[in-house]
């Protein structure tokens, strides 16, 4: 395994980590304590994607989310044998952060897990169309925010957190608002339960990647797709390959020169 592809899979496993700690977390001890709520769940949820952004997004792309992975994937904004690792680190971090808040919590509000509320009346075919168009909105703003030419990247971050923190704020407490297969994982796999994780693993899968296919006809208006190189959530080059690019260039600029 190369030292930047394990670089990249340590990023995607520390945030993945960080959001279900914190984005569950909110979730139990909002239940314990009776406080924070459907607001405070969304602010931290929305906020710790933000940090995990501007921390691993110029390393790892700061996925932290198997679907939102695919997506780059199919864009060509991740390599596509990069791909397995980026999954296998992110469900591990998954599982990794929803352990520990078993072991530092306790086994309740069904740890946070994103579900259907039956209570309300979010059947699973319900929360299933919520889940796609949360995340065909997430994947169409990071989209936007993030890969186009004509972006601000600057912001992409918060643009990308807010998104994630508003569909929670309105859709967490009825339908899950998961958008990301390792969001829900873990904490799955704490509570021992699985009924309903499909949901949120073809909801975000076939959402995510609508989000993209709709990006490449929505903001086909001629200017440039950012590159790997160059956007906070597409993976750093390699060094080897940024120097043959420079390389290449200087090639080609001599040529130029030659010419003239």
């Amino acid at each position: 395994m190369r030292i930047d592809d394990l670089r990249k899979y340590t990023c995607e496993f520390i945030g993945t980590f960080s959001l279900v700690f914190f984005a569950a977390g909110a979730v139990m001890v909002g239940a314990v304590t009776g406080q924070l709520g459907s607001i405070g769940s969304g602010l931290i949820s929305g906020l710790v994607i933000t940090i995990v952004i501007y921390t691993f997004g110029h390393v790892s792309g700061a996925h932290v989310n198997p679907a939102l992975s695919i997506a780059a994937a199919y864009l060509g904004k991740l390599e596509k044998r990069l791909l397995p690792g980026y999954i296998v680190a992110q469900m591990a971090g998954s599982a990794a952060g929803a352990l520990l808040l078993l072991a530092c919590v306790g086994q309740v509000a069904d740890m946070g897990a994103n579900l259907p509320n039956g209570a309300l009346g979010a059947t699973p075919g319900i929360a299933l169309v919520i889940e796609l168009f949360l995340s065909f909105l997430l994947m169409w703003v990071i989209c936007g925010t993030a890969f186009h030419g004509k972006a601000d990247i600057a912001f992409a971050g918060l643009a990308i957190g807010a998104t994630v923190g508003i569909e929670v704020m309105l859709m967490g407490a009825y339908a899950g608002a998961a958008m990301n297969p390792a969001r829900a994982f873990g904490p799955y796999l704490a509570r021992g339960d699985f009924t309903h994780f499909w949901i949120y693993v073809l909801g975000p899968i076939a959402g995510m990647l609508a989000g993209a296919a709709a990006f490449r006809f929505t903001h086909a208006d001629g200017a440039r797709v950012i590159g790997p190189d160059e956007s906070p959530l597409a993976p750093a080059k390699s060094p080897a390959k940024s120097q043959a690019k420079k390389t290449t260039h200087r090639v080609a600029a001599e040529d130029d020169r030659r010419v003239l």
